[in-house]
């Protein structure tokens, strides 16, 4: 899924796949429907994709024992011990140490020139943009699981898998049916307002910061749900009875008794669904309002001219900006155990 949905790597290396297809469909070809015919297509190698994984997986079920055993750790001594060691160190040394360590070098050539206005712009519309999303999807997958709660049956259970299957599809897809979308409402709003007020009115919805947060919110639904899921399985059932023997609502419920227990679950959901938006690229590029750059789309920019030197600052920004959540999320798992 990752794979289909990628368009940076792809574009960057100049291997055309549907994503960049997709994306020079509307963006050089000016042909949104030219883009939606790409999009169709390529929403159907996923859903071939999610039905071969279902059939595979069949009616398996998954129960946590009762009594888990307790896992013993198998240490690696001598050649073994070495062998592994440095496995691991030539993973991080390829995938971490090598790439920054050349971000930085251009970053030392580049920085005088490009830290400037421009690039705190840049910087404020991304950290923004991926705050507002976090919150917004954490509120919405908050919702969606509680909601669950109380009425557990295949109907809401069909909707909340339903609002999490977004993550399965390439963020150039949601933009192109959003965009699609939001035309055909801007259309019938423009005639509605010309009838009754008689004015015309130019394009309401496309275009706007609105449509790129709910394609973030479609696309990372599933990445909030999942912590706050889990976060909800850890409330025991009692709690919950003994606030309603008090006559206590649902809403009061969900605000003063599951707010407060969960409070870990959203922290993580948020933190996750910020870092995937700071790194979103199609989607943001498809639908971002003319002149509201963020750091993924200036590294686009800059390595789609051959400027690898100034694509390094912002490069190196948004590793830092999502480097930070991360570790707080790995302390958060460390102090579990």
């Amino acid at each position: 899924m990752e794979t289909l949905a990628d368009f940076g790597a792809v574009a960057v290396f100049n291997y055309d796949t549907f994503t960049t297809a997709i994306y020079k469909a509307w963006q050089g070809l000016f042909s949104l429907p030219a883009a939606a015919q790409l999009a169709s297509l390529l929403l159907l190698f996923v859903a071939v994709a999610l039905i071969g994984e279902q059939r595979l997986r069949g009616r398996a079920r998954y129960h946590i024992t009762s009594r888990p055993g307790r896992e013993e750790r198998y240490r690696l001594v001598g050649v073994r011990a070495r062998l592994a060691t440095t496995a691991c160190a030539l993973v991080l040394l390829l995938a971490f140490v090598i790439p920054v360590g050349q971000l930085l070098r251009w970053v030392w050539s580049a920085a005088r020139t490009d830290l400037d206005a421009r690039y705190l712009r840049f910087f404020f519309n991304t950290v923004s943009l991926g705050a507002v999303a976090a919150l917004a999807t954490t509120f919405c997958a908050l919702l969606l699981a509680y909601t669950y709660r109380l009425k557990p049956d295949r109907w809401v259970a069909g909707a909340v898998r339903f609002a999490t299957l977004g993550y399965a599809l390439p963020g150039s897809v949601l933009a192109v049916g959003i965009m699609l979308s939001f035309v055909w409402l801007d259309q019938r709003l423009a005639r509605m307002l010309h009838a009754i007020f008689g004015v015309a009115t130019g394009p309401l919805l496309t275009g706007t910061l609105v449509a790129l947060l709910l394609a973030y919110g479609v696309r990372f639904m599933a990445v909030a749900y999942g912590p706050v899921d889990s976060s909800f399985e850890r409330i025991k059932p009692s709690l919950w009875q003994a606030a309603r023997s008090l006559g206590a609502s649902n809403r009061e419920i969900l605000w003063r008794v599951s707010i407060p227990l969960l409070r870990g679950g959203l922290l993580s959901a948020g933190l996750l669904v910020f870092v995937e938006v700071m790194k979103e690229m199609p989607a943001t590029l498809l639908l971002r309002p003319f002149g509201w750059d963020t750091l993924a789309t200036r590294i686009f920019e800059m390595t789609s001219e051959g400027q690898w030197e100034r694509a390094a600052l912002p490069a190196l920004t948004l590793v830092l900006a999502g480097f930070i959540p991360v570790i707080m999320l790995v302390r958060r798992s460390a102090s579990r155990v």
